[in-house]
């Protein structure tokens, strides 16, 4: 019996080793849990598989199995079933709710049961798409299948601790693959003068010639391809892009659209106040920084989208795609003082 718990819980594991590899901010992700469940006088280790997915606003809904391995070998089971959480996959980790249901066979029996669960987990990210937790829960089981609000003499409940890894997939939400707008797309008819835009009053001569360098290595990236995770010439993502053209003249700055947009100094979100070189944070789906661009003159940026790759926008222009970025635009961070 041993032996076969091993393998169930092997083969469980084995099944999100085997998805695409990934990404936390995005529309999807994949999540695996291992813990203890204290219950009555005795405990059962506890696996968990599943995938998650936005549901709407800061709610996400998973889908995946559980697997319980009980000290008593006959109430071993393997159930599958659904989770709804709040604020689990927000950008930066943090404290989110938890509840869950599930319906299983027990391995020897045949039999049953229901599990419910609810409580609290904390998450930290870690380069940009892999998050790490811990969760806390409060786990009923119902071998008679008639509700958590029912809980006759045979069922158990009690507290779970659980360790959690989850893993974005790439998609439509965030710095890793963010939605972007339908519709005409700003064409500008030449490439802003960096130069003229960077020497301005109280600027530098040394800091100026060092901001049209940067802009100047992110326009030589034009028309590569977006690519999540991209940080060389096969593709970059947002992020990706202005760490490479910073990092080429020795700037170091950090790798996550929410990091950098808390890099350097804060200055006003004012086009007129803005300088080539300057971070812009755009926030897709509200909540904070989720995309980055890089100012580049006279209203105009660049940045790699999900739709266009390396590309110049406006924040002045009239078109649709101009007024999307515009509203969506919440700071500005400048690096070259």
């Amino acid at each position: 019996m041993a032996t076969s718990s091993l393998l169930r819980r092997t083969a469980l594991v084995g099944v999100l080793a085997l998805c695409p590899a990934p990404v936390l901010e995005a529309q999807g992700g994949l999540a695996v849990t291992y813990g203890r469940w204290w219950h009555d006088s005795s405990s059962s280790t506890t696996l968990t598989a599943a995938y998650y997915a936005k549901l709407l606003g800061p709610f996400d809904f998973g889908l995946g199995m559980y697997h319980l391995d009980d000290s008593r070998s006959a109430l071993d089971r393997t159930q599958t079933g659904g989770e709804l959480s709040l604020a689990m996959g927000r950008r930066g980790g943090g404290l989110y709710m938890v509840g869950s249901v599930g319906l299983g066979m027990r391995h020897e029996n045949g039999n049953l049961d229901a599990l419910w669960s609810a409580g609290a987990g904390y998450g930290l990210s870690l380069l940009g798409f892999v998050q790490l937790g811990v969760e806390a829960r409060y786990r009923v089981e119902d071998t008679s299948v008639q509700g958590f609000w029912r809980v006759g003499p045979g069922n158990r409940s009690g507290f779970s601790l659980d360790a959690r890894l989850a893993l974005g997939l790439p998609g439509g939400r965030g710095g890793r693959g963010q939605p972007q707008p339908t519709g005409p797309t700003y064409s500008p008819p030449s490439t802003p003068d960096i130069s003229a835009a960077a020497h301005g009053e109280g600027v530098t001569e040394e800091s100026a010639d060092l901001a049209v360098s940067v802009v100047q290595t992110a326009l030589d990236a034009m028309g590569t391809p977006y690519k999540w995770g991209g940080t060389g010439e096969d593709g970059y993502d947002c992020s990706g892009l202005i760490q490479y053209a910073y990092g080429e003249h020795g700037i170091l700055i950090p790798r996550v659209s929410r990091d950098q947009a808390r890099a350097g100094t804060l200055i006003d979100k004012d086009v007129a106040a803005l300088r080539p070189g300057d971070i812009l944070g755009f926030s897709i789906e509200g909540g904070g920084v989720s995309h980055v661009g890089l100012y580049v003159g006279d209203g105009t940026f660049i940045h790699s989208a999900s739709s266009g790759g390396v590309k110049l926008s406006s924040l002045t222009a009239t078109d649709p795609e101009s007024r999307w970025w515009r509203q969506r635009w919440i700071v500005a961070r400048r690096v070259l003082n």
